[in-house]
């Protein structure tokens, strides 16, 4: 993966891990606004009624450590697929993200929130785009040698 498509996924890391400082910042009083936004779209209307309390604060500061920590793995293993050219890191990143969507995803519909799968599906067609757009889940690249 080399130029458009590795610059596309380094951005779709940091997404990731600014939402990640989203969810994180609930933990901070007052400065859980665009969470609580995030929760009252995704259990529609927007309407101020997604019934937001002190254990939502507690799972959503959480969410938010697993995200940034997932965007930094994610990067580092995006960094070591590129620099050595092998599918099967790609593939098993790729289906490590792929499992999270479907369970997530699922998840979210069997609790009566599809929007929330709704935003998962821009968020897993963010780092599939790339992938499968460069090729790198199939064939090994060729890694220029130090001399």
């Amino acid at each position: 993966m080399t130029g458009f498509w590795k610059a596309w996924l380094e951005g779709w890391c940091w997404l990731v891990g600014l939402v990640g400082v989203m969810f994180l910042a609930v933990a901070i009083p007052g400065a859980d606004g665009a969470a609580r936004l995030f929760y009252d779209l995704v259990y529609w209307p927007l309407d101020g009624a997604s019934g937001w309390g002190e254990p939502t604060r507690l799972t959503a500061s959480l969410l938010g450590s697993v995200m940034i920590g997932w965007a930094m793995t994610v990067r580092t293993l995006a960094q070591a697929a590129v620099s050595t050219g092998d599918p099967a890191l790609w593939r098993g990143m790729t289906l490590a993200i792929v499992t999270w969507y479907v369970l997530d995803s699922g998840a979210s519909i069997a609790s009566g929130v599809p929007v929330n799968a709704l935003s998962n599906t821009l968020f897993v067609g963010g780092y599939l785009i790339p992938v499968l757009a460069s090729g790198v889940l199939m064939a090994r690249q060729s890694v220029p040698r130090a001399a």
